[in-house]
């Protein structure tokens, strides 16, 4: 029996190569793609989540105090206030103080205490014996100001923590169009061989 042509061989031994480093390539960037999509799912999204309900917190405090000092209500006051620091405080530290938290976490922690400091004066203004409602006006004007700080803070920071997301969500959808084009081209490759090696095996057979 005739042996087979080192040429159909090589053509053999390539595919079978081409084979190996296709799943290679396959392997790398699924890995890529599982560690992608873990990250997102266990730190990225929750953390966005965690910053929402923050900023939820912050900006529930100033509609807190204006109903204090419309309403004099200190019992409600005194209940919905405490709920809001436990939010923020809870917030604060379910974030991960990175390079990048650190900075905008320390500058909302000193605005948030800075309204916390006009609320008890707002509450010392609005309980006492003869009530100065123009000093409790002029402390609601400086929550304003304070709130106005604190919102470009959050508003940035949620922002940042998208634009990561998505970046994650693109950097996964980029493997997986490596993926896509590997195999397609693996495929072309394997047809284009096949019919280089029907040519060469008839042509082998022909003159055999």
């Amino acid at each position: 029996m005739p042996s087979i042509p080192k040429q159909i061989l090589g053509f053999y031994l390539l595919l079978i190569a081409l084979g190996g480093a296709l799943s290679t390539l396959v392997y790398i960037n699924g890995n890529s793609i599982s560690s992608t999509t873990a990250s997102l799912v266990e730190t990225d999204l929750p953390l966005l989540e965690n910053i929402s309900k923050l900023r939820f917190a912050i900006f529930a405090q100033k509609p807190i105090l204006y109903e204090y000092y419309a309403d004099t209500d200190r019992n409600s006051f005194l209940r919905k206030f405490a709920e809001s620091k436990t939010s923020i405080k809870t917030g604060l530290y379910s974030i991960p103080r990175d390079d990048q938290g650190q900075s905008f976490l320390t500058q909302i922690e000193l605005q948030t205490g800075h309204i916390a400091q006009l609320a008890e004066q707002l509450d010392q203004t609005l309980n006492s014996d003869n009530v100065d409602w123009d000093k409790a006006r002029e402390i609601l004007v400086e929550v304003s100001a304070a709130e106005k700080k604190v919102t470009p803070l959050i508003d940035t920071f949620v922002s940042l923590n998208q634009k990561h997301v998505t970046n994650i969500g693109e950097l996964a959808k980029s493997r997986m169009q490596i993926i896509i084009k590997l195999v397609i081209g693996f495929i072309l490759l394997v047809l284009i061989f096949a019919v280089l090696l029907g040519k060469n095996v008839n042509a082998y057979i022909a003159k055999n």
